[in-house]
Order: C-alpha cells, then sequence, then structure tokens
C-alpha cells in the first residue's frame, strides 16, 4: 500500500486532474475578457462607485489595470472559493470519508499508528492544494501575455500561495472536525459555514467603521489586505493564515488519538 501519503495522493490524482483543468479554465476565461473590459473601463468604474464602500474595497477598485482586473475578477472571490471547496472536501474527508466508508479501521489495522496517518493525510492535503494554488499561478503566468495581462511572475505566485494559506486554513478546520467527530457531512458544514461567516464579517466591517476590530477575528482579513496581486505576499498575513492551519492540524492529533472510532 505505500505510505498513507502516496496512497491518499494516488487516489486523488482523477480528481485533481479535473480540478486542474477547471482553474485552467477559468484563468483562460478571466483574462481573454480583460480586452473588453479595458477598453469600457469607465463604463465599469461608474458601476463600481455605485456599490458600497465595503464591496468597493473587497472587490478591488482598479479594474481597468492588469492587476486591479485579476484582483477583482480572479482573486477577490472566485479563485479562493475553488480553493476552498478543494481543500474542505479534502479536509473532511482526510479521516471522516475514511470512516464513513468503513475503511479506517484496515487502515489502523497496519503498523502505522494514528498520529502518523493523520500527518499523512493533512500533508497529502497541503501538497494537492498547494499543487493546484502553482497551476492556478502557471495558467496566469502563460495566458495573462497573449491579451494584455501583464503581471509580475512574483505578484502571480503571492497571490497564488494567499489562496492557498486561506484554502488550508479552513481545509484544516474540516479535517478538525472530522477528526474529532468521524462526521464528514458536519465537518464540511463547520468549515463552510465558517468560511463564509468570515467573509461576511470582513465584508460588513468594511462599511460599518465600529466593526473594524471584528475584521481581525476573519482570515479573510489576512487574506484581502493588502492584495497580494498589487502589492505582493504580506509576510505578517501570511504567518497568520499558517498559524491557523499548524494550530487546527494540532489539535485534529489530539482529537483523532484519543477518539473511540464509529463501529
Amino acid at each position: 500500500m505505500g505510505s498513507v501519503l502516496t496512497k491518499t495522493l494516488v487516489e486523488q490524482r482523477r480528481a485533481l486532474l479535473w480540478w486542474a483543468f477547471g482553474l485552467i479554465a477559468a484563468c483562460v476565461l478571466t483574462t481573454a475578457f480583460y480586452p473588453s473590459i479595458r477598453e469600457n473601463a469607465a463604463s465599469f468604474e461608474r458601476l463600481l462607485e455605485s456599490l458600497p464602500e465595503g464591496l468597493r474595497k473587497a472587490f478591488g477598485e482598479d479594474v481597468a489595470s492588469p492587476a486591479g482586473y485579476l484582483e477583482a475578477r480572479l482573486f477577490s472571490i472566485f479563485a479562493p472559493v475553488l480553493l476552498l471547496i478543494y481543500a474542505i472536501g479534502a479536509g473532511s474527508r482526510a479521516i471522516a470519508g475514511e470512516e464513513e466508508r468503513m475503511t479506517l479501521d484496515l487502515l489502523l489495522s497496519t503498523p502505522v499508528p494514528r498520529r502518523q496517518v493523520l500527518l499523512d493525510k493533512a500533508l497529502a492535503m497541503i501538497l494537492a492544494t498547494t499543487g493546484l494554488g502553482a497551476v492556478l499561478a502557471l495558467a496566469i503566468a502563460v495566458t495573462g501575455p497573449p491579451f494584455d495581462v501583464s503581471v509580475s511572475v512574483a505578484n502571480i505566485a503571492a497571490a497564488a500561495a494567499n489562496c492557498v494559506l486561506l484554502a488550508l486554513a479552513f481545509g484544516a478546520l474540516a479535517l478538525l472536525v472530522g477528526a474529532g467527530t468521524g462526521r464528514r457531512s458536519l465537518a464540511i458544514g463547520v468549515a463552510a459555514g465558517v468560511a463564509a461567516g468570515s467573509y461576511l464579517i470582513d465584508v460588513i466591517a468594511l462599511s460599518v467603521g465600529g466593526l473594524t476590530w471584528l475584521q481581525r477575528l476573519s482570515p479573510f482579513y489576512y487574506y484581502r489586505a493588502p492584495g497580494a496581486i498589487v502589492h505582493g505576499l504580506d509576510p505578517v498575513d501570511a504567518i497568520v493564515l499558517g498559524a491557523i492551519t499548524v494550530v487546527a492540524v494540532a489539535i485534529a492529533f489530539g482529537a483523532f488519538e484519543h477518539r473511540d472510532l464509529a463501529p
């Protein structure tokens, strides 16, 4: 069977290929529309001005520039949501999925300890999500120039890395809930619900000055500001998002190690 890490990645190879294809298609569609957006920049800027301040800040305001366009069309919501869906699904399947398919007992009957199983599952989620982030960055770097979407490779990589860090934070939460309860649907529901609530908190706080302090409780705050595709990756924000993943996986170790498995 090889290592649990290898086994998990091999099992996901077809799904990963389809996810990669979807990300590439999304990048092609996004970059292909840039020339028409640039030609009608004034109209789009008037449309943005009609939106509430919070939404303007959340989606980006400079749609005429290549970096601003990518931030508004791809990195404000579309790319993070795609990677979030994958990471949450992978995190929820890692332990709870095996348990619901009644294959976890077989896996644990080998000499591999529980902590190693969970570590390999977490690493598989991290490697697969990172791989999809690399596909996203490469697709933008390749498909952008033909449509005049010229952004530095460093900033493209920073934006993709930011997406990966955000997705892994919620994927690790799904892993934690799944490892602690053995229920895949609950893991998906909790992680998706927290992600949706965090996004709403961030957007609402942008419009309501008195709620600014609440933004710092939302992972989307550390993802959104200052806009990696425009300004590069902020080290502090990256550390915060990475720390969420590390803490969630660490708690999952204890939860899985001491839990009785479902019969």
